[in-house]
């Protein structure tokens, strides 16, 4: 539906763009606009056409007005930890992201992380994309963060863990700072 959406809105200021230019052609003194705009509006047929597209352009407008207006922000995504006939404990993907942020201040090298969570079926997926101090082993840095990053979630924040992905990106941070 969102990509409906966008396409909508692509060919919505596509057709903005075009009135806009040929406003301008108008104001600049080129007669064509204003001669194709007669031309368009000579029969009684064309002002219905051009009249039903008019009104159906301005309802989408006053739409995409509004749907922009009322979005509130959306609250945080929160993380079932556990249920039980006392009730429910949820976790926000914020406080989520702190517990990880924590975590990876146990391992020496990680230079910038940036953690993403989501929710699976057998517990939390948790995407770390980190850039890390080139002099350290990549693999063996990996495999100890998986391993304190799942274990302080589990131990600290009470989630299933299924599985901690890695990306370790731009290592030549340094190279480029000094060039």
């Amino acid at each position: 539906m969102e990509k409906t959406w966008r396409l909508v809105l692509f060919l919505y200021n596509l057709l903005l763009a075009c009135l806009a230019g040929i406003v301008v052609a108008a104001a600049a003194g080129r007669p064509e606009p204003l001669y194709y705009i007669r031309l368009a509006l000579s029969t009684p047929q064309n002002r219905v056409v051009l009249g039903t597209i008019a009104i159906l352009i301005l309802v989408l407008a006053l739409f995409l007005l509004f749907a922009g207006i009322k979005r509130t922000s959306k609250p945080d995504e929160t993380i079932l930890v556990k249920s039980e006939l006392n009730g429910q404990v949820s976790i926000t993907v914020p406080a989520i992201k702190l517990i990880i942020m924590r975590a990876v201040k146990k391992v020496e090298g990680v230079r910038d992380i940036r953690p993403a969570v989501s929710n699976a079926q057998d517990g939390l997926v948790v995407y770390l994309h980190m850039m890390i101090n080139p002099e350290h082993n990549v693999p063996e840095m990996s495999r100890k963060l998986q391993e304190v990053v799942k274990q302080y979630l589990e131990e600290i924040g009470g989630l299933q863990v299924s599985e901690v992905k890695v990306l370790v990106d731009d290592f030549n941070v340094a190279q480029k700072s000094t060039s």
